[in-house]
């Protein structure tokens, strides 16, 4: 049977429908969702397998980002991998997902490149570094390392920009860290150019600004005064931790995870100038973004 059509998991998601908008590609989803073409599976190997047979290529996007529940990670984001990779025809093509978490909270260096030394620290990340390495195994692939990704589908933000805007906003650390935020339309791009062009692995990462420098745009933006409050590093982790430790016990999912707070308070900078060359990633100014994202929560309010 040719190989000629491209499939996609993880389409109901943020990034996975934006990829979706730009690829076409059939949706395979575990219910009825609505979505143009989808193929309804339970994502079993018989199942994968008998869907695959004229895979040219998968885009595989479905996980779990929810640190909270470890056996539920550890089964969206690496045992689905290896059922998905294990199905497919020897000569499709895989586009994976994957994280900057991979590198560690504490780079081996600034800016980290495709090269750099992987240090995965928490679960999350040893899950998506353990997912890279099978589909490595395959031979024709693509993992792309995505950086903490934005975009006006990422309302979880406008807790952050409420925050701002009623002077409830605490600087991290000294906010002198760089974050690597990447507009999730520019993800998706490289995403749909990696069906086609590149091999191997690649870092998607915007250009950074430091945590004081975004939350300064935003309150610009707002209309109101910067953040000035700080916060010490290790007592916003003890805070989240708690409040992760109390959800276990029975408690309120926490808002902020110690994984939220990682984000926004390590010092993270990366090169993609493989991925400029190889698959055209053009990120837009992270500022930009960030004006975008306060007009759209200004508007929704």
């Amino acid at each position: 049977m040719p190989l000629t059509r491209a499939y996609i998991t993880g389409a109901t998601g943020r990034l996975g429908g934006t990829v979706l908008a730009e690829t076409g590609a059939i949706p395979l989803v575990r219910k009825p969702s609505g979505l143009k073409n989808e193929i309804i599976t339970d994502f079993s190997s018989e199942q994968l397998k008998r869907i695959f047979r004229d895979a040219a290529c998968v885009i595989h996007i479905a996980g779990s980002v929810d640190t909270t529940e470890a056996g539920r990670m550890q089964e969206a984001n690496v045992e689905l991998t290896r059922r998905i990779v294990d199905a497919l025809p020897k000569a499709c093509r895989i586009v994976f997902s994957s994280s900057v978490s991979v590198y560690g909270k504490k780079l081996a260096e600034i800016p980290a490149s495709e090269r750099t030394e992987t240090r995965p620290d928490s679960a999350y990340a040893r899950s998506k570094y353990d997912a890279e390495k099978i589909v490595a195994a395959h031979q024709n692939h693509v993992i792309l390392r995505i950086g903490t990704l934005y975009g006006p589908q990422f309302q979880d933000y406008y807790r952050v920009l409420g925050m701002i805007e009623k002077g409830g906003m605490r600087i991290i650390g000294n906010g002198s860290n760089r974050i690597p935020f990447v507009h999730v339309v520019d993800a998706a791009d490289a995403v749909a150019s990696a069906m086609t062009h590149g091999r191997g692995t690649y870092v998607i990462a915007g250009e950074p600004l430091t945590q004081k420098e975004i939350y300064a745009i935003a309150a610009r933006e707002l209309r109101v005064p910067a953040p000035a409050g700080t916060i010490p590093t290790f007592m916003a982790l003890m805070l989240a931790s708690f409040r992760e430790f109390a959800y276990h016990l029975g408690g309120k999912k926490p808002s902020f995870t110690g994984e939220h707070i990682s984000v926004l308070a390590f010092d993270r900078a990366f090169d993609c100038s493989k991925a400029r060359k190889e698959l055209g990633f053009s990120p837009r100014r992270l500022e930009d973004g960030i004006r975008a994202m306060a007009a759209d929560y200004l508007a929704r309010r």
